[in-house]
C-alpha cells in the first residue's frame, strides 16, 4: 500500500510538489519553497476535503495512515490529495 500511495502522489504531477518521499506508509510531501503555499496551507486544505495530515516544518506534509489501510482507502486519499492540490494551484 505504501508503494501505491507514493506512486499515486507522484503521478499527480503538481508544480507545488518539490519531492515525494517515504518508507512504507510513512510518506512526506515537500512543497516548493518558492510557491505561495506552505505545508500548513496544504494540510488545512486536505483536512477541509476529508483527509487528516500533519504539516511538519514549513514545507512538508506528513501522511501516516493506519497499517491496515485498504487499496480503496488509498485511492480515496489520492483523490483528496489531487483535489486539494488543484484547489491550491
Amino acid at each position: 500500500m505504501g508503494k501505491l500511495l507514493i506512486e499515486g502522489i507522484k503521478s499527480i504531477g503538481s508544480p507545488l510538489f518539490k519531492e515525494v518521499r517515504g518508507r512504507g506508509l510513512f510518506v512526506g510531501i515537500e512543497i516548493r519553497s518558492d510557491s505561495n503555499v506552505d505545508g500548513k496551507d496544504f494540510a488545512k486544505k486536505m483536512f477541509a476535503n476529508g483527509l487528516i495530515t500533519k504539516a511538519t516544518r514549513d514545507t512538508t506534509v506528513r501522511l501516516t495512515p493506519a497499517l491496515v489501510i485498504t487499496k480503496s482507502e488509498v485511492e480515496q486519499a489520492l483523490e483528496i490529495i489531487a483535489k486539494s492540490t488543484k484547489d491550491l494551484e
